[in-house]
């Protein structure tokens, strides 16, 4: 736990949800860069200023809710990027049905893969370093939670635009629908009729 995390523990219990001023702040915590750790407080969002001079610290649950969407909106981080990438996976299951068809997540942990090539892996993990995005490798066993993008590495790759998006053909998608057909029926009888592809009739025999 950080050393702020702690402080932040410590303002809710002396200031609840009231405001304070920064001299209140220095006669609760002694310091002698008391100016420099309210800047800090501000910046890393665990108070905020409410007037001048005067601050009030972010309510537990509020702070929470606030990490979560802070990191939810970093969905859009790609767009930063100048690197080859291209949605795979569960994304282009959902890329290519146009929104139907969504799995692949839990209530705590928001995968989004993409697929990347060799060459630029370090460029992609030094990028997202550099944004405080989470992201793993594909297959690596740590601990995953919330939007973390799951990069699988490749010599090459090809890439498609569906919808302004980068994204693997269409044929790898449903490759990867068959050798997960349990769980991506739906998604296999929506792109058969969608884009007509006679899946159905070929495949008959294997999804039902």
């Amino acid at each position: 736990m950080s050393k702020y995390l702690k402080l932040y523990g410590w303002l809710w219990e002396s200031f609840g949800d009231r405001p304070f001023s920064l001299g209140e702040f220095k006669a609760v915590f002694p310091s002698p860069q008391h100016k420099k750790i309210i800047f800090d407080l501000v910046k890393l969002g665990y108070i905020k200023r409410v007037n001048r001079g005067e601050y009030r610290v972010i309510e537990p649950k509020k702070f929470v809710h606030e990490i979560v969407e802070k990191n939810l909106k970093q969905k859009d981080i790609l767009e930063k990027a100048d690197r080859k990438y291209a949605f795979c996976d569960n994304d282009a299951v959902t890329i290519w049905t146009g929104g139907y068809y969504w799995t692949g997540f839990t209530r705590g942990f928001k995968p989004v893969h993409i697929e990347v090539l060799e060459g630029d892996l370090k460029w992609w993990m030094d990028f997202f370093k550099r944004n405080g995005v989470e992201f793993a490798l594909e297959g690596k066993s740590r601990t995953l939670f919330g939007l973390t993008y799951i990069l699988h590495p490749k010599k090459d790759f090809r890439v498609e635009k569906k919808d302004n998006v980068f994204v693997v053909p269409l044929g790898e998608t449903v490759d990867f629908c068959m050798k997960n057909r349990l769980n991506y029926e739906p998604a296999l009888e929506y792109l058969d009729e969608h884009y007509r592809l006679g899946l159905l009739e070929k495949y008959e025999h294997i999804i039902h």
